[in-house]
């Protein structure tokens, strides 16, 4: 409900700000994230957050050299498989980088694993 009075253009700016700041005070969020997604609103882009999200995401990520490894199987992986992807992964990733490993299943893969590690996907 609250996304649906946030991006609905038939709500006036005021009404929007008014909510976003309710909601920012009560969760205790900083005034500059505050001042920035009211900027959102009043340049009428506040739909876009997500993608502001996810691209702070990547550039946070990249500075920290955190590396996204999303491993998908048939089955679910064991603790033991698990541990020996993330060592094979280990192997192929830049000196100094850390791995997130994001394990997922999909019953449509006929066997093996599908890796996509930061851009590169191998399978």
């Amino acid at each position: 409900d609250f996304k649906l009075l946030v991006e609905s253009p038939g709500v006036d700016p005021e009404t929007k700000v008014s909510a976003l700041e309710a909601v920012c005070k009560k969760a205790g969020t900083e005034g500059s994230v505050v001042n920035f997604l009211k900027v959102l609103v009043e340049n009428k882009r506040i739909g876009m957050l997500h993608r502001v999200i996810d691209l702070f995401e990547v550039f946070y990520r990249a500075e920290k050299g955190l590396v996204l490894c999303k491993v998908t199987s048939a089955a679910t992986l064991t603790s033991g498989q698990q541990t020996e992807v993330k060592k094979a992964m280990e192997k192929r990733a830049e000196k100094g980088s850390t791995l997130i490993m994001e394990y997922a299943t999909n019953p449509a893969i006929l066997g093996g694993l599908q890796v996509k590690m930061g851009e590169a996907v191998f399978d």
